[in-house]
């Protein structure tokens, strides 16, 4: 079945159905000698009344921080000259001017002029402007491993970060439903004058089949007939064109109309968003020092921990008790992935921190990657409850998993585990401000990337 086509591509299709009969028109006007009007998209003389409806539907303007008022536009009823809302022509549109001639803004006042009013408004329109919101560099802002002081700071910004990009979708969409609007209007305008001159050709037409007598021979009255015929339904075309188009703009007043409604107090709300941002931002700045601290102390324990895991892995190989795992590994937790393992930039304080493995969340348990055994089960000051199991040698590395952060053991030093057996709950113990499994993998005890193993 044939896709049904937009009102636009209907209005352009009988346009184009247009030139054909005007085409068939010119040869029997050769034939005839009837004076046929000229159809121009733009003429220059009035056309007549068509009877099409006749109430205009105007688009209201819109006031928006650092944006220009865009010209209103509204939808005649007839494509003669004069008509519709104040236009002066056929597709044409007006902005308002202040009374001293100089352009309004969207504010009501004149564009501003000296450095420091410009330095002022820029000012105001960095304040409206979302900062980090909707990028890459927003994951990397709320970080569940970061200082109390600092993830909740961060969190305050985000949030007041995304409200005003809210706004600023709402303000483009606004703008582009507009911009459709006042291109529909004028299509409307243009597409009555093409009407009115399908209305003379028919009319002339129907005057010639009404002025033939019996004497006129059979040929000719055919000729007629089919002209007028044809002249018909390409008038109905357009008509029914134009009207798919009025309705087209109508669906585009109704949503810029519910559009506008949900800007009515942006400005109040882009005023105190900018003022929670503009807090948080400080309270960012201030937890620096912190998070720094509390990320030198989880990096140092991290060390120690690496060679305490790197230790006990030779000892229960010396002793035979390595369960030799198959190298590959499953998800530890029915969850998603939130934070990858590697180096983590800060889009605000403009530092970076090595993130030691791959942050896990959505889930509870937490199950073995791969067969091996449990090499510790101990509580960490940096990794809260932390599980280490041994998978034996992959590659001459000996290979071993770690869980950490976690709200309870369900395994004991010295166990032997499968893939896929549950040994822990998900928490948020340790250096933690939110319930997620870390997941580590190392290398005879030196952390590596856990997605070399994943599969």
């Amino acid at each position: 079945m044939r896709p049904p086509r937009s009102a636009l591509a209907t209005a352009a299709a009988a346009i184009a159905a247009a030139a054909v009969v005007a085409g068939t028109a010119g040869g029997a006007q050769a034939d005839l000698g009837i004076p046929l009007p000229t159809v121009s998209p733009l003429p220059t003389v009035s056309v007549p009344p068509l009877p099409l409806p006749t109430a205009s539907v105007p688009l209201p303007s819109t006031s928006l921080p650092g944006t220009t008022s865009l010209p209103s536009a509204s939808l005649p009823g007839s494509g003669g000259s004069g008509s519709g809302s104040g236009s002066t022509g056929p597709g044409s549109t007006s902005s308002g001017t202040s009374g001293s001639g100089t352009t309004a803004t969207s504010g009501g006042s004149a564009a501003p002029t000296t450095a420091a009013e410009r330095k002022k408004a820029a000012r105001r329109q960095a304040d409206a402007t979302p900062m980090i919101a909707g990028t890459p560099a927003a994951a990397d802002l709320v970080d569940d491993e970061s200082s109390p002081q600092l993830h909740a700071a961060s969190q305050q910004f985000l949030a007041a970060d995304q409200a005003i990009a809210e706004i600023d979708r709402q303000k483009q969409l606004l703008a582009r439903l507009k911009q459709s609007a006042a291109e529909t209007a004028q299509l409307y305008r243009a597409m009555g004058y093409d009407v009115a001159g399908a209305e003379q050709v028919a009319t002339a037409w129907h005057t010639r089949l009404d002025s033939l007598t019996p004497d006129n021979a059979a040929p000719t009255q055919r000729l007629v007939e089919d002209s007028a015929t044809r002249a018909d339904e390409r008038r109905g075309a357009l008509v029914v064109g134009q009207q798919q188009v009025r309705a087209e703009f109508e669906q585009l007043a109704a949503r810029y109309h519910v559009a506008k409604l949900a800007l009515a107090d942006a400005n109040s709300r882009l005023t105190a968003l900018a003022g929670q941002r503009s807090t948080a931002l400080q309270a960012v700045q201030a937890a620096r020092g912190s998070d720094v601290a509390l990320n030198q102390a989880r990096l140092a324990e991290s060390g120690q921990l690496g060679s305490q895991i790197d230790a006990l892995s030779q000892a229960l190989a010396r002793r035979g008790d390595t369960v030799q795992g198959s190298g590959t590994f499953a998800h530890p937790l029915d969850g998603t992935i939130t934070s990858p393992f590697g180096m983590r930039f800060h889009p605000i304080l403009h530092y970076t921190k090595l993130h030691t493995g791959t942050d896990f969340a959505g889930g509870s348990v937490i199950h073995a990657a791969d067969d091996g055994r449990v090499l510790m089960t101990v509580v960490s000051t940096a990794y809260g409850n932390f599980t280490v199991i041994d998978h034996g040698m992959v590659d001459g590395k000996r290979i071993t998993t770690a869980y950490a952060h976690q709200s309870r053991f369900l395994v004991r030093p010295g166990q032997q585990v499968s893939k896929g057996d549950p040994i822990g709950i998900v928490g948020a113990t340790g250096y933690a401000t939110g319930p997620h499994l870390h997941f580590e993998v190392r290398e005879n005890g030196t952390v590596v990337d856990p997605m070399r193993f994943l599969h």
